[in-house]
């Protein structure tokens, strides 16, 4: 994780932290609180860290998991009967907060019944600001949040590895990574209206050919999948796609000491060989370093792809125009991705979830709750167990 800033002149053009390998999101962990940082039913993890002796220390009540609703999973009214099917979603969470001297880095892990996996990291805390200097008036890199006060505008660039065996039992060797852009059709006897676009599928087969940006104008995803196990149905390999955050890449100039360190951050897609050696984007050690000894070094050289195991290294981030509104107290701005099933399941592995009704929703001014039958009417749904195919 790179956080620069964009404010030129000194002493503030040092400010670029690199908030995990710097101060370390395990050394910075909170203990969590019931009933403020998590609702509902909790279970804790404690945290087992070391100090600066290497001695260790335990953190109590560090991660915390617990299940939550979130809304519809799922709903379909037949019109011609009234017949009302929904289901409600409820997903699985793994969460931890750490604070970095002013920022709150909140850190959930969404598991859903239809087989997605999400990451969503939620900034808040205090913003870094300083006194304007003399003759200045408005701060031309940052905003005005009190009279003579500047927030320094900056962004916040994450990269996780992701290391993909798709129903593998080959260690991930037989996992292909491929890139979809939706494209339209040219006019012509194909496409006589006009109206036809398809999806276009092209595996990235090397280390240079698999460096990629988003893309929201074409509906740009990028898959992992297994050609060697076939839907059943779709007769395509089995597959998850990675949906990207439309963030942009790293504003600072390449010849920048922070462009040069925080090299991951100027893609938003990259695909190297497995090595167990190459677990952090930014090198080992980023701390007084005036270069990247990892994603940098790990791409020089075009390696091949095909049948190398491939770990994907993705780049999301917040670039952070202050808002007044950020100030004192920054409101929690969200960033993520999801990893979603395509083609991985012969159907909707939630469709046999069962209908319920939360017992606490009642009509203003009367004590009557749920009907007996739940979110179903006419009886509970009939649905057959899902064919989850390759869970």
């Amino acid at each position: 994780m790179a956080v620069p800033y964009a404010e030129p002149r000194e002493p503030y053009v040092r400010k670029c932290a690199f908030d995990i390998g710097d101060y370390g999101f395990g050394n910075t962990a909170n203990s969590l609180h019931l009933g403020c940082d998590c609702l509902g039913a909790i279970h804790y993890f404690d945290g087992l860290l070391s100090n600066s002796k290497g001695e260790p220390v335990t953190v109590p009540k560090v991660v915390c998991m617990h299940e939550e609703d979130v809304g519809l999973l799922w709903k379909h009214v037949e019109p011609r009967t009234g017949h009302n099917e929904s289901r409600r979603s409820r997903r699985l969470v793994v969460s931890f907060i750490s604070t970095v001297v002013n920022y709150e880095y909140a850190f959930y892990f969404y598991f859903y019944l239809d087989g997605t996996f999400e990451v969503e990291v939620k900034l808040t805390g205090e913003l870094s600001t300083n006194v304007l200097s003399p003759g200045e008036e408005n701060p031309e890199f940052g905003t005005l949040v009190l009279p003579h006060v500047n927030a320094q505008n900056h962004q916040h660039e994450f990269c996780v590895r992701i290391d993909p065996a798709i129903d593998d039992e080959n260690g991930g060797k037989d996992v292909v990574i491929t890139e979809v852009n939706c494209e339209p059709v040219p006019p012509g006897p194909k496409n006589p209206y006009a109206n036809a676009f398809y999806a276009k599928e092209q595996p990235l087969l090397s280390v240079k050919e698999a460096q990629r940006d988003i893309n929201p104008a074409s509906n740009r995803v990028w898959k992992m999948t297994n050609p060697g196990c076939l839907n059943p149905i779709t007769k395509k390999p089995v597959s998850y796609k990675l949906l990207p955050h439309a963030s942009p890449p790293l504003m600072a100039h390449p010849d920048s000491i922070t462009a040069k360190k925080g090299h991951f951050a100027t893609k938003s897609l990259w695909v190297t060989p497995f090595s167990p050696d190459q677990r952090f984007p930014a090198g080992d050690f980023v701390f007084n370093e005036k270069a990247c000894h990892g994603l940098s070094q790990w791409t020089k050289e075009d390696a091949s792809l095909k049948g190398a195991d491939p770990v994907v290294w993705y780049h999301f981030g917040v670039t952070h125009v202050v808002r007044i509104e950020d100030f004192p107290i920054m409101p929690v701005e969200t960033v993520g991705f999801q990893l979603k099933p395509m083609g991985f399941f012969t159907g909707n592995p939630s469709v046999d979830v069962p209908p319920s009704c939360n017992k606490a929703s009642v009509l203003v001014g009367s004590h009557n709750g749920c009907a007996q039958n739940g979110c179903a009417q006419n009886g509970a749904a009939q649905n057959g167990h899902a064919q989850n195919g390759h869970a």
